[in-house]
């Protein structure tokens, strides 16, 4: 079984046991996770422990979203449910990278894939969160990759 997964399963009958508060996200993730394998049903690849991550990481921008939304429209404490759920779903995804390590791994994928020009932004760009597995912040990594390209 996956590793993050079995940790999610652990969480949600730990949060059962004790009736936590995060059972309600916890129990959303599991959905998601469930959801993926049913879409997936048929097809050659399964779900592994990236496709979890990545199923994580679109939960955790959702959150992040709506929260955001929420406090632009005034309801702060929707928008603050929304960021507690962010920071339990943060709690699964590894640590990403920092932008001196983003800033250098363009430098280098820009040297050996000798991209240049603007009109290379969007290939270098797909090379960097390929090199991260989706791990790093896509706007980070999109103004690095404008900066390094000027």
């Amino acid at each position: 079984m996956i590793e993050i997964v079995s940790r999610l399963e652990a969480d949600i009958n730990s949060a059962l046991r004790g009736k936590l508060p995060e059972l309600a996200t916890l129990r959303i993730l599991k959905s998601a996770l469930h959801n993926e394998v049913i879409a997936r049903v048929g097809k050659e690849t399964g779900l592994d422990e990236d496709g979890a991550l990545a199923i994580f990481r679109r939960e955790l921008k959702k959150r992040q979203e709506a929260a955001k939304l929420y406090e632009q429209g005034g309801r702060l404490d929707l928008a603050a449910k929304e960021k507690d759920e962010a920071e339990i779903i943060f709690n699964y995804l590894p640590a990403a990278p920092n932008s001196d390590d983003i800033k250098n791994t363009v430098v280098r994928l820009k040297q050996e894939l000798n991209l240049s020009g603007v009109h290379a932004m969007g290939q270098l760009t797909k090379a960097v969160m390929a090199h991260y597995n989706g791990a790093a912040d896509g706007q980070t990594v999109s103004s690095l990759v404008r900066e390094v390209l000027k």
